[in-house]
C-alpha cells in the first residue's frame, strides 16, 4: 500500500472537496437570495389581489341586512377566495408570523384594512399551505376568508435547489478530471520514489505545472546523484575487500611456514577472524542485503536447514537439525543461506549443543537456532540486533567481529517482509528466530 494510500485523504480529494464546497455554498447562497427575491414578488402580487377584494367585499357585506350578508358573501366568493359572514370568531387559530410580510403589505397597499382588525392564518402548514383569515365590520361582525391557492413555498425552493444543484455538480465532476489529471505527474513522481532502491532509477518525464516540474527535476537530479554515491561506494568496497584480503594471504602462507604447531594455530585462528571480519563489514555496506540481484526463487528451506546442520556436525560440532525433510517457499535463497549461517556461526561461538528448528503454520514460517550458552539478558536483546552493538555481558567476550552478524540477519527478515526475535532457548541459552511470510 503506497504512502498516499494509507493517508486515505490525499491532495486531490482535498481539492476536489474545497472545490465541492465552494460551489455548493455559492449555490445555496444563489438560491437563497433568487428564493427570497421571488418570494417577496409571489408574496406582493398576493397582497394586491387579497386587499382589493377584502376592501370591496367588506364594504358589500357590510351594506347588506344582515339576514342577507351570508347570501352576499356567498355571492362575492370567487375561484381564489372564499368568504363567510360571522357574527362574531370562534375558536381562531393562532395567527402565524409566517404571514407578517403578506399582513404589511396588504396594509401598505389598502391603509383602509387597518381598521378592520386583518388577521391571517396558515392553514395546513407544509408542502401544501393555505392562508386564511378574517376582518371586523364596523357592527362588530366577522367576515371570515380563505385562499383557494396554495403557497408552494418549499416546492418552488426545492425545485430551483435541483435545477442549481445539478450543473454544479456537473461542473465539479468536471473539475475534478482536470484537476486528477493536473496531479498525474505527481502520481509518477510518487511511484518512482517508491521503487527507489529496489531497481534501476528511471527518470520521471518533466511535464504538469511550473512547480510540479520544478518538483520532478530536482527528484531526478537527486537520483542521479544517488546512484552515482552508491556506484562509488561500491567500487571503493571491492577495492578494500581486495586489499585486504592480499596482506591476509600473504599472512596465511607465512604462517604454514611456521615451525611451531601451537603458534600456526593461533595465527590461523587470528587470520580466520578477520576474514569473517572483513565479509561481514563488506556485507553490511554493499547494500546487496537491502537490494538483492538474485530474484525470488523456489528453494527448500528444509533442506538448507538439515545441510548446515550437518555440516557443521561434520566439522565436530554438537548440530543437529529438527524439522520437515521438505519445505519450500520463495524466498532469495543466497540471503537467507547467509542469515542462517550467520545465525548458527552466532550459536557455535557461544555454545558447545545446537538445534536448528524449522516450523510452518498458516501464515509463516520460523526458523530458529537454539544454543545452551551464556544468552543475552531480555533487556539487551533489542540492542543486540543493532549493528556494531557490544554488550557489556558474558555473550560479549572475546567474540571478535563487528557485531553485524544478527544486524544483516534482521535486515535479510525484513527484506523477505518478516522479523528476527531474540529470546530464550530451550537448551538454556539463546534462541534466535528468523520468521517468514508462508506466502
Amino acid at each position: 500500500m503506497s504512502l498516499v494510500e494509507k493517508r486515505g485523504f490525499g491532495l486531490f480529494g482535498q481539492i476536489v472537496a474545497i472545490l465541492f464546497a465552494a460551489v455548493l455554498l455559492e449555490s445555496a447562497a444563489s438560491i437563497f437570495l433568487y428564493e427570497r427575491a421571488s418570494q417577496f414578488s409571489i408574496n406582493g402580487d398576493k397582497a394586491r389581489r387579497l386587499a382589493e377584494h377584502l376592501v370591496l367585499s367588506g364594504k358589500l357585506i357590510e351594506e347588506a341586512p344582515r339576514s342577507e350578508r351570508n347570501t352576499v358573501a356567498s355571492e362575492l366568493t370567487t375561484t381564489r377566495y372564499h368568504l363567510v359572514w360571522q357574527e362574531r370568531l370562534v375558536n381562531p387559530p393562532p395567527v402565524s408570523p409566517k404571514l407578517n410580510q403578506i399582513t404589511r403589505q396588504i396594509l401598505a397597499w389598502e391603509p383602509e384594512i387597518q381598521k378592520r382588525d386583518l388577521r391571517l392564518y396558515l392553514q395546513s402548514p407544509g408542502l401544501h399551505s393555505t392562508i386564511s383569515g378574517a376582518i371586523r365590520l364596523n357592527d362588530r361582525s366577522w367576515v371570515s376568508f380563505s385562499a383557494r391557492d396554495h403557497v408552494r413555498q418549499l416546492d418552488l425552493t426545492l425545485g430551483r435547489t435541483l435545477q442549481t444543484l445539478v450543473p454544479a455538480i456537473a461542473l465539479v465532476l468536471l473539475a475534478s478530471l482536470l484537476i486528477r489529471h493536473t496531479l498525474r505527474p505527481l502520481r509518477d513522481l510518487q511511484r518512482a520514489a517508491e521503487n527507489m532502491g529496489k531497481r534501476d532509477f528511471v527518470d520521471v518525464p518533466m511535464r504538469g505545472p511550473t512547480e510540479v516540474r520544478s518538483v520532478i527535476g530536482a527528484f531526478n537530479d537527486m537520483q542521479h546523484r544517488i546512484t552515482a554515491m552508491i556506484a562509488d561506494r561500491t567500487q571503493a568496497l571491492a577495492a578494500v575487500g581486495h586489499d585486504f584480503r592480499t596482506p591476509l594471504s600473504r599472512l596465511r602462507l607465512r604462517a604454514d611456514s611456521i615451525a611451531d604447531p601451537a603458534v600456526e594455530a593461533a595465527m590461523e585462528q587470528d587470520i580466520g577472524e578477520m576474514e569473517r571480519m572483513i565479509d561481514s563489514l563488506l556485507a553490511y555496506l554493499s547494500g546487496d542485503i537491502d537490494n538483492p540481484t538474485e530474484p525470488l526463487a523456489p528453494t527448500d528451506i528444509a533442506v538448507m536447514c538439515a545441510t548446515a546442520a550437518d555440516e557443521a556436525s561434520d566439522r565436530g560440532h554438537r548440530v543437529r537439525y529438527a524439522g520437515p525433510n521438505h519445505l519450500v517457499l520463495p524466498v532469495h535463497g543466497i540471503a537467507i543461506k547467509r542469515a542462517l549461517l550467520n545465525l548458527l556461526g552466532n550459536a557455535l561461538r557461544f555454545g558447545t549443543e545446537i538445534e536448528v528448528r524449522l516450523r510452518s503454520g498458516d501464515r509463516r514460517i520460523e526458523i530458529e537456532v537454539a544454543d545452551d550458552g551464556p544468552g543475552i539478558p531480555e533487556h539487551q536483546r533489542e540492542e543486540a540486533i543493532q549493528p556494531f552493538a557490544r554488550l557489556d555481558s558474558a555473550r560479549a567476550r572475546n567474540t571478535g567481529g563487528f557485531g553485524l552478524g544478527l544486524s544483516i540477519v534482521d535486515r535479510i527478515a525484513r527484506m523477505h517482509g518478516g522479523s528476527l526475535e531474540l529470546g530464550q532457548s530451550h537448551l538454556g541459552g539463546l534462541a534466535a528466530r528468523l520468521r517468514l511470510p508462508a506466502a
